[in-house]
């Protein structure tokens, strides 16, 4: 297997994160310039290890068949001819489902060992300081205004992540043991690549498909799960570099999540699904705090004789061995003289009392444990305790500071038909928003989410309904397809006038824009258009009514849904009304490849601090505007988009048929429904997360580029149109960005591949009628992005990234062909009943491997 692995795609940029891109080495004669030897080495390993497990597990034969199906992937890809897939097609028809499924789980595995592989390689090169410059360090240097910025990042549960947790388990397991390697002797190298085996042996016989659709309930442990992990202490660890930089600024970074709070369109999501969401966070953090405090107290053994103590500081020890005799049984006279030790028993007390439902006291508020930590740091600081003060008690003050006890603020949503006409579930889960601010906190609970707000009359309904249930939440409108777009700024006049909402705001009014909707409504480039436009005429609005603005970017991992680089997506933003207020989400599986393991998730978060940072002294986003350019883009594209999508007879068919959207549910990748309305058929109604992931599944692609060629052909017909053009890319952010997004959907796609899925439409003339627009655009786009940037090929400026996606490609393209006879089959309506069902397995696993090949589905 050592010749054959891929390496990692480039598309950790299209999730959002930062990439290293690699490759698994060919043959010595062919290998890739450049590749870095210990990114080499780690791969190389990892396809060893697995091909031995394979070999192990199933014999030779599954190892030689998967070569062979590479082998001729590779020929059809050089020569770039339908005629050199046949042989690819046979050797595929002929598998049978058991092979087709083993080979379909080989290829998985290659791409997450890969991927695995290019993130530990991002980190150790972090460490080495071969960063990229999205640094705080950097954009203090660049004049970063550190005061204005916030930046909240929402953790959302789409169903867009198709790794089970137990294989991201062993996925970090496989991660810390590339860790302990680095450096280690040949002998502990022999033993840890034992573990390795191991691990993978794991992987390869878990089941990287859910047998069952996950409920909220495991959504919430999913996301518990990032935190625990990963999440808690990479931002604890930003928070402590920052109060060394910034003493007496607080980290303006935290998190937000809709894990048991979103509604919209979910029948499953209730009062209690909010209750178990916030009890299941609080529970982590007590424990987390527990620990923290019992190794503090461990260490903290100064005595009063030699360093004193405040009175206030010994009075509180007096009242809690008054309410805990265990701790004065315990601490009392051993530890008479050692307040500090005193003070943190108490608290580890009272914290293990709120962990394991002990019948004492324990903390009825955030602010009591807030008051005891404030006790401990003033105590020591009047007693010439400063550094003491400032080391380990400081990190667990900051990180109380940054999640309280509730960890992560759980927003509500619904959509707009549901303030409307308010039913009791909705009733139930105000009055439980609010109990969980009395019992965590205000920051436990603050926004009400209301999706498709066309109106200001949707968002005063709102307004009503969370007055009428006496619980201050902020109400928050979603504007989410292109005509909601544009009235936004028309909709937040009204509403900055009513006094209603300008009390619920509570001093900041938060709009969020819709990228997925919008994109599916009227395609990429309108739907950044409009987004980029409604930014700015919103700032002007909130300007006139004297209310600060925070703009929150309903953004996905693909780029047909908003997706790209966090760092360059934040500066390519308009300035706001003040500049560096944002909130972003985080969607499904962008969360494991931008913050898994730790060492990536603490970089990723300190780009997107550094980019906000930018932000708020002013940014770069205006640049060099043209928006007449724009906005004839945006009208051709839009015209193209829609006379595809909406206009054509045939495209809903030809989508449903073409495209396998009605199987994605075999993956079970989450609880919500497809559509907004579940056994909807209309297109309307489905959810855009389907209809990107249907269309990343064939490699077409279309919602990342499509309507873009015509808008790029038309603007450079005219007279100096080419020149403004690439003025815009290389003067303004925002178009350039948007360029660089579409090059590396394009470099994704792949026509050659897409055409194998006509076999599914059965020479149907209308499917050949549709599929020829698509194909016609998509030359367009590529011609048109090529000539923008001035390049030969496709993403020729980023060689590594480049070489990357074409190293990868031929070992994509087996899964693809693959799926396409497991479709044929599952969608034969003359197979028995029985051999149908045995094709429902495989072919979930060959969407996931796809996903995991492209790391991308919705």
């Amino acid at each position: 297997m050592s010749a054959t692995l891929p390496g990692p795609s480039a598309a950790t940029s299209a999730a959002g994160g930062t990439e290293v891109a690699a490759a698994r080495p060919p043959a010595p004669a062919d290998r890739p310039p450049g590749l870095h030897p210990a990114l080499r080495r780690d791969v190389r390993m990892l396809g060893d290890a697995l091909g031995q497990v394979l070999v192990e597990q199933h014999g030779q034969q599954l190892l030689d068949t998967v070569e062979e199906l590479r082998r001729l992937s590779q020929v059809a890809r050089v020569s770039g001819s339908a005629t050199d897939l046949a042989p690819l097609r046979e050797l595929v028809g002929g598998l049978g489902v058991e092979r087709a499924t083993r080979v379909l789980r080989a290829f998985s595995a290659y791409f997450q060992l890969a991927n695995l592989a290019e993130q530990h390689h991002r980190v150790r090169r972090l460490r080495e300081g071969s960063g990229t410059g999205e640094t705080v360090a950097e954009a203090v240097r660049a004049g970063a205004d550190v005061a204005a910025a916030d930046l909240v990042l929402v953790l959302t549960a789409h169903p867009t992540e198709a790794t089970r947790r137990t294989v991201l388990q062993a996925q970090l397991q496989l991660s810390e043991l590339l860790e302990r390697m680095e450096g280690a002797a040949d002998d502990r190298r022999e033993v840890l690549r034992g573990q390795v085996l191991e691990q993978v042996t794991i992987l390869w016989q878990t089941d990287e498909v859910r047998s069952v659709r996950p409920s909220v309930s495991d959504e919430v442990r999913q996301g518990l799960w990032f935190f625990e992990r990963s999440l808690i202490g990479a931002l604890g660890e930003l928070a402590d570099e920052w109060a060394q930089s910034f003493p007496g600024d607080r980290l303006p970074l935290r998190f937000g999540s809709w894990i048991g709070g979103d509604q919209d369109g979910h029948p499953d999501v209730g009062a209690a699904e909010l209750r178990d969401s916030l009890a299941r966070a609080h529970g982590l953090l007590v424990r987390r705090y527990r620990e923290e405090v019992r190794e503090l107290a461990r260490s903290l053994g100064m005595s009063d004789a030699l360093a004193g103590a405040s009175p206030e500081l010994l009075a509180s020890i007096e009242r809690d061995e008054r309410e805990l005799p265990w701790v004065a049984a315990e601490v009392g006279e051993r530890n008479a003289h050692e307040p500090y030790r005193r003070k943190l028993t108490a608290i580890h007390r009272r914290l293990d009392n709120e962990a394991i439902g002990r019948d004492e006291p324990g903390y009825s508020s955030p602010s009591e444990l807030r008051s005891d930590l404030e006790l401990l740091d003033a105590s020591l600081r009047a007693h010439r305790g400063g550094r003491i003060a400032d080391g380990r008690l400081g990190s667990l003050r900051r990180s109380f500071e940054l999640f309280g006890m509730h960890l992560a603020r759980l927003d509500v949503r619904v959509h707009v038909s549901r303030v409307h006409e308010p039913d009791r579930r909705l009733a139930d889960t105000l009055a439980e928003a609010g109990e969980a601010r009395r019992r965590y906190g205000e920051d436990a609970c603050r926004r009400l989410i209301v999706s498709g707000v066309e109106t200001a009359t949707d968002v005063r309904a709102a307004v009503r309904v969370v007055e009428g249930a006496g619980v201050p939440l902020s109400v928050v409108p979603i504007f989410e397809s292109i005509d909601a777009l544009r009235d936004a700024p028309a909709v937040m006049g009204e509403l900055l006038a009513d006094e209603s909402y300008r009390r619920l705001a509570q001093g900041e009014a938060t709009v969020m824009v819709g990228y997925s909707d919008s994109g599916k409504d009227g395609g990429v480039l309108t739907a950044q258009a409009e987004i980029y436009r409604a930014q700015l005429r919103l700032a002007a609005v909130a300007a006139e009514a004297g209310m600060p603005l925070r703009i929150f970017h309903g953004r996905g991992g693909s780029v047909g849904r908003g997706g790209g680089p966090t760092f360059d997506a934040i500066l390519a933003q308009p300035p706001g009304h003040p500049p560096g207020r944002i909130d972003i989400t985080e969607q499904g599986e962008t969360i494991a490849f931008k913050y898994m393991p730790p060492g990536l998730a603490r970089r990723n978060l300190e780009s997107a601090l550094a980019a906000v940072l930018l932000a708020a002294s002013g940014g770069e986003g205006a640049g060099a505007e043209d928006a007449g350019l724009l906005e004839g883009l945006s009208a051709r594209a839009h015209a193209a988009y829609r006379r595809l999508v909406w206009d054509d007879p045939g495209f809903s068919g030809f989508f449903r048929t073409f495209t396998p959207v009605e199987e994605l549910q075999l993956v079970n990748i989450g609880s919500r429904p497809a559509s907004r309305t579940p056994g909807h058929a209309d297109l309307r109604d489905l959810r855009a997360i389907p209809w990107v992931f249907a269309w990343t599944q064939t490699r077409a692609l279309v919602p990342a580029w499509f309507g873009v060629g015509t808008a790029l052909e038309a603007a450079a017909a005219d007279p100096d149109g080419l020149a403004r053009l690439r003025a815009a890319y290389r003067d303004w952010p925002f178009f350039r960005t948007l360029i660089q997004n579409v090059e590396m959907a394009l470099a994704k796609s792949s026509m050659e591949v897409s055409r194998l899925y006509l076999r599914l439409c059965g020479g149907d003339a209308d499917a050949m009628r549709v599929f020829g627009v698509i194909e016609r655009e998509h030359d367009a786009a590529r011609g048109g992005v090529l000539a923008v940037v001035e390049s030969r090929a496709l993403l020729d400026r980023h060689p590594a990234v480049q070489r990357s996606i074409a190293l990868r490609n031929p070992y994509v393209d087996p899964l693809n062909a693959i799926q396409v006879e497991l479709l044929s089959a599952w969608r034969d309506s003359g197979l028995p009943d029985q051999e149908r069902q045995a094709v429902g397995r495989p072919l979930a696993r060959s969407i996931a491997g796809i996903a995991a090949a492209l790391r991308n589905t919705g």
